[in-house]
């Protein structure tokens, strides 16, 4: 399925989750090793972050910070600084020997959130790490994301996400829109929203994840709109994405949730090993097709493959029919019956407004503001993105005292 494959349940079958409800960092203190070399061959899951700390290293703070200390002669100035330190300042995961009664005393001082015997089953600590990560992602709001797939190469993927970021951003005032790029090394949005002076890249923003916080974050976005930020593919480089993993894109993916309220990914270039994390934390999936039989066949293979080989629910697939035109022979009924996508979209066709669009750096709004491609965005970003009852029950009181009904 991924390359998220979770520690080897060795003592059977155990009822916890697989995946970490949010990207956690593994810092180990272990000065034999032993503990170190097993947690290096056993664990390969995306949303943990393994790190062994040198001896005299900083500890490093923050609720995803979960510090793991094996129980060592050596280890008596690293528990006199947890003590000293104010209390839950550090997550703690303490291994050692349960029948010494001091070292779990000292370990209750330093707020320790567990206490595992040296002879461990992996399934014991993968489980306390699932609860850190639980009471972590519920302190905080994540952001929904959507992420746009071609289901055809060509079928205007980019063009799309551009104009969606632009409806999401204008459906909800007080809220801020990230445009990601995620085609790494052929990426086109900046040209759409003609951004010629890039702050920063996300092939730059994922080498970089493990230093990144919220300031640095912002620092490399590039402004494209009013309250829409781009995170464009990449500037000029010689990396190549094979240095990229999924681990990394795991991380960087729960900081620009954090930070922002919408995320929209443009993956038009498919799924790729790096981009699974994407995949599974979307909220919506926009496949995008076209009204022809080739596209059709190929949109099929994407779903399936989807479904199959990525693990995504269907429930979580949109079809979205680019150059959509009613008198064509192919129907959205038909393309249903195909794909056994139920949910699906349109987009009228206007091959002369998205050239334009396209050569100017603008979006369709920017051209021309009653534009059909204007309403129907409109539309989509209020499908992916729905009122919230209170701003349905205001736009009611508006419309009572304008007489609107």
């Amino acid at each position: 399925m991924t390359d998220a494959k979770v520690i080897n349940l060795e003592s059977g079958y155990v009822d916890i989750p697989l995946r970490l409800a949010c990207p956690l960092t593994l810092n180990v203190i272990d000065y034999d090793g032993q503990l170190w070399r097993q947690l290096e061959r056993q664990w390969q899951e995306h949303t943990l972050k393994l790190q062994r700390l040198a001896e005299g290293a900083t500890i490093p703070k923050g609720g995803r910070q979960v510090l793991l200390l094996v129980d060592h002669p050596q280890a008596k100035s690293i528990y006199d600084q947890l003590e000293q330190e104010a209390p839950r300042s550090h997550v703690v995961i303490v291994v050692g020997d349960t029948a010494n009664t001091e070292l779990m005393r000292r370990s209750m001082r330093m707020g320790a959130v567990d206490f595992l015997p040296m002879d461990y089953n992996p399934p014991e600590l993968w489980a306390a790490l699932a609860r850190i990560a639980e009471q972590q992602a519920a302190m905080v709001s994540l952001a929904p994301v959507t992420v746009l797939l071609n289901g055809k190469p060509g079928s205007g993927v980019s063009f799309i996400s551009a104009n969606l970021a632009h409806a999401l951003a204008a459906s909800a005032t007080d809220e801020k829109v990230l445009l990601v790029d995620a085609c790494l090394q052929y990426g086109s949005l900046s040209d759409y929203f003609n951004v010629g002076n890039k702050q920063g890249s996300l092939m730059g923003a994922l080498l970089h994840d493990h230093n990144l916080d919220g300031m640095a974050l912002e620092g490399m976005m590039s402004k494209a709109r009013e309250r829409i930020d781009l995170l464009p593919s990449q500037t000029p480089s010689l990396v190549s994405p094979v240095n990229i993993t999924a681990k990394s894109c795991a991380q960087l993916l729960y900081l620009m949730r954090y930070q922002y309220q919408q995320l929209v990914v443009d993956m038009s270039r498919g799924v790729e090993h790096w981009s699974v994390p994407i995949l599974e934390q979307a909220e919506h999936i926009l496949v995008v097709t076209q009204q022809s039989l080739s596209a059709l066949r190929e949109t099929r293979r994407v779903v399936r493959r989807l479904q199959q080989e990525c693990g995504i629910d269907k429930d979580k697939i949109i079809l979205l029919v680019n150059r959509y035109e009613k008198n064509k022979t192919l129907t959205v009924k038909e393309i249903e019956q195909a794909t056994e996508v139920s949910r699906i979209l349109v987009l009228p066709n206007d091959f002369k407004m998205v050239e334009d669009c396209t050569d100017l750096g603008k979006l369709v709004i920017e051209v021309e503001r009653k534009h059909k491609l204007v309403r129907a965005f409109a539309d989509i970003a209020s499908h992916i993105a729905p009122q919230t009852d209170e701003a349905v029950s205001g736009s009611s009181w508006l419309k009572k005292l304008f007489g609107q009904h």
